[in-house]
């Protein structure tokens, strides 16, 4: 059944070439020439659903304390930075903060910190490391992962990647111009393409040993709008031929719904568009059809949300809903995570033992939310470390945590929010954990680690030529359509931090008129 009260058939695409795995058995259209109409799930590129990792850290200065103390302090300030004269704030009066401001305001809740920004944050003069235990999981046996989109991939010509998405105007332009249904129709075909793409992207991830992925949730757009909502009844081939691979492969797939997914929202609007919601990710996941452990390991993260002024409030709402709206299937998949902004693992575990829901631990939330245990790793463990793997253990699932390091330079916990592109370190975690590694450079981050601890299947990934690339499609080439990608023989899939502009072609400029000759103008390479 839909879950929205419109549900249209697709037209999907036609068959004129194979699928990537020789066992499928459907077709698909080689991806179309780029349509200027599809854009990347918003939260697809993000280190994690509530990552701000792309705004700028808050400029610091130094000011001296009542006593004379000199403390260091972060002005909060939008997007157009405060003048200072003299070591002292601007006295201009604030400007009322745009739209995404305050749309971004919406999701924070106000006991946790001031969303206006007005006033300083106080802030030591440095923090302690993100990890401050002496432990290592090395040798590291786990699967580590990334979320949603592979950035090797993306840049592919043509690009592969499970996040196509449209606006909802553009539903209603195809509607327009084709006939009712149309615009349902397109944004099928889109999810279509995604879900056929996941293969690839299990395919990538086991030929350089990264066995844990979490699925983009734009997969499928607007499957669980109230409107345009709709079954993937006409992706379950694709999406079998993904979870056979995965289960073959033996790697982890998991999802994460988006940070307005909130089931302890007072207004009843949010909490049925969040059960909604939950209905479409685990649909997504049973139409994989894993088998055994995988698909036992295959849950759907979800935090608590704001507090609403009331966290016993919020949290019996949370409870009702969940023991009397939620469908099986849901709870079979549901975890919670500790947030960065309102609700710490002291808080949730509670609950979580009572209503037999696994809990997630995310280190680096942890150290911005931490109760009243002290900030680092350390604590966490000590105190809540078997609680929280009980959570999992009773609900026979294989435990997962969340890693991320905050971007160089953040004092000020509205800083540390923002992810570091990638990490340095691995937490003290089991040997064996499974570990999502939330950065915004994606496989790449987890390369990283690999590389450092020279972890299993370290040595196969090689540095990519820069500007080069001889794993795509071309006119005169002769690549197959499952090569794409893939980085070639030699495994040239790794480019250093901030160098992303390597997987791209060199810009070529025109030569100055004195240096064409015989009147033809010759592209010269832009150094």
């Amino acid at each position: 059944m839909p879950r929205g009260r419109k549900a249209f058939s697709a037209v999907l695409p036609s068959s004129t070439v194979g699928t990537i795995s020789s066992k499928a058995d459907y077709t698909v259209d080689l991806p179309s020439p780029p349509d200027s109409e599809i854009i990347d799930g918003k939260d697809s590129s993000r280190a994690s659903p509530t990552a701000i990792e792309d705004e700028a850290l808050s400029p610091v200065f130094v000011q001296a304390d009542e006593d004379g103390t000199a403390v260091k302090r972060r002005k909060t300030v939008g997007k157009k930075k405060a003048k200072e004269s003299e070591g002292e704030a601007s006295p201009n009066p604030k400007k009322s903060p745009g739209k995404k401001q305050k749309a971004a305001e919406t999701l924070i809740d106000d006991d946790a910190f001031d969303p206006e920004g007005a006033g300083c944050d106080e802030a030591p003069l440095n923090r302690p490391q993100p990890v401050n235990d002496e432990y290592r999981p090395i040798p590291f046996k786990g699967r580590l992962g990334y979320a949603c989109l592979n950035t090797y991939l993306r840049s592919s010509n043509p690009p592969i990647f499970c996040s196509r998405t449209c606006r909802l105007d553009t539903i209603h332009k195809h509607d327009t111009e084709s006939g009712p249904g149309a615009g349902l129709s397109y944004v099928k075909s889109l999810g279509f393409q995604n879900a056929t793409d996941l293969s690839h992207l299990i395919r990538w991830n086991h030929k350089y040993n990264i066995k844990f992925l979490r699925i983009s949730s734009a997969m499928f757009p607007f499957a669980s709008h109230s409107i345009y909502g709709y079954d993937l009844a006409h992706a379950s081939e694709p999406l079998k031929e993904a979870g056979r691979l995965a289960t073959e492969y033996g790697h982890r797939l998991t999802m994460h719904p988006g940070q307005y997914t909130q089931l302890a929202s007072p207004k009843d609007e949010v909490v049925d568009n969040a059960i909604r919601d939950l209905e479409y990710h685990c649909e997504l996941l049973d139409r994989l059809q894993l088998v055994g452990q995988a698909d036992k390991d295959a849950v759907m993260i979800i935090h608590m949300g704001g507090t609403f002024g009331d966290k016993t409030a919020t949290l019996d709402r949370f409870r009702t809903v969940y023991t009397s709206r939620l469908s099986e299937g849901v709870k079979r998949r549901l975890v919670l995570e500790n947030d960065d902004v309102c609700w710490s693992v002291e808080d949730l575990i509670d609950i979580c033992e009572e209503l037999g829901i696994p809990l997630v631990l995310d280190w680096h939330h942890n150290n911005i939310v931490h109760g009243k245990l002290r900030e680092g790793t350390y604590d966490v463990k000590e105190v809540y470390g078997e609680r929280i793997q009980n959570t999992w253990v009773k609900k026979m699932i294989k435990q997962k945590q969340h890693y991320s390091e905050p971007r160089e330079g953040s004092v000020t916990d509205r800083d540390r929010r923002r992810h570091s592109p990638r990490v340095w370190d691995l937490p003290p975690c089991e040997d064996d954990m499974d570990l999502m590694i939330e950065a915004k450079d994606k496989e790449q981050a987890v390369f990283e680690v690999m590389r450092k601890f020279k972890l299993d299947g370290w040595e196969v990934v090689k540095d990519v030529v820069p500007y080069e690339r001889t794993d795509e499609m071309k006119e005169d080439g002769d690549i197959k359509v499952h090569e794409v990608g893939m980085g070639g023989v030699e495994g040239r899939v790794y480019w250093p931090e901030g160098m992303e502009e390597y997987l791209k072609p060199k810009k070529r400029v025109r030569a100055k008129k004195s240096e064409v000759k015989d009147g033809a103008e010759k592209p010269v390479p832009k150094e």
